[in-house]
């Protein structure tokens, strides 16, 4: 066990956001948050990678310190591509991997500005920049938002690769791609989790 959450509850300005969250997150597995818009997917993220503390409830894990996650709306500095992806490496002071940058094609936009990309070129640069610290656990929210068909079929492939020796925990709303890479799937609904179980109860039990 990595994470443990019982009776959890967070709140902002008397909001309740999340409820009775009891879960176990597991060390070297894939886990899936799913859940329509606004049911509490990114702030659970957040809260499991303690970036944000619960206003109730036991929380204990195994990290000591949040770690570098994927938001969906990351950190743009208008800059050049390559001075925007390297800027984890400034802030870490790490040696960085640059296989996914390098998968994603990225090397002809190094020079580029920030502000001229697609959404989807942008994407492929957040993620990559995620990658390149090449932790052992990832925090990942809607790492396919943006992505064309052959970029979202590309994270795919090389998330199978990570997962072999990664524990990640994201979000997502694409249950085809959830399927493929998930180990334990939670869904939520209105800051409460309606269902969560292993892949091969999960899609049996699941109402929808």
């Amino acid at each position: 066990m990595m994470i443990n959450l019982k009776n959890i509850q967070y709140q902002i300005s008397q909001k309740t956001i999340l409820q009775n969250i009891n879960l176990d997150i597991q060390e070297g597995k894939t886990t899936i948050i799913m859940g329509k818009n606004g049911s509490g997917k990114s702030t659970l993220l957040r809260l499991l990678n303690q970036i944000i503390k619960p206003s109730s409830g036991f929380f204990e894990s195994n990290l000591p310190k949040p770690v570098p996650m994927l938001f969906q709306k990351p950190l743009i500095l208008q800059n050049s591509v390559i001075y925007n992806y390297q800027i984890l490496k400034q802030i870490k002071k790490h040696q960085i991997n640059n296989t996914w940058f390098e998968k994603f094609d990225l090397l002809n936009l190094s020079n580029q500005k920030m502000n001229s990309l697609s959404e989807g070129e942008k994407q492929k640069i957040f993620i990559s920049r995620i990658m390149s610290f090449d932790q052992s656990q990832l925090f990942l929210d809607e790492p396919n938002q943006s992505l064309d068909l052959q970029s979202e079929k590309l994270l795919i492939d090389l998330l199978m690769k990570e997962k072999k020796e990664k524990t990640i925990i994201m979000t997502l709303h694409d249950f085809e791609i959830a399927k493929k890479i998930g180990d334990y799937f939670i869904y939520l609904e209105n800051g409460k989790i309606l269902l969560q179980d292993n892949y091969e109860d999960f899609f049996i039990k699941f109402p929808f």
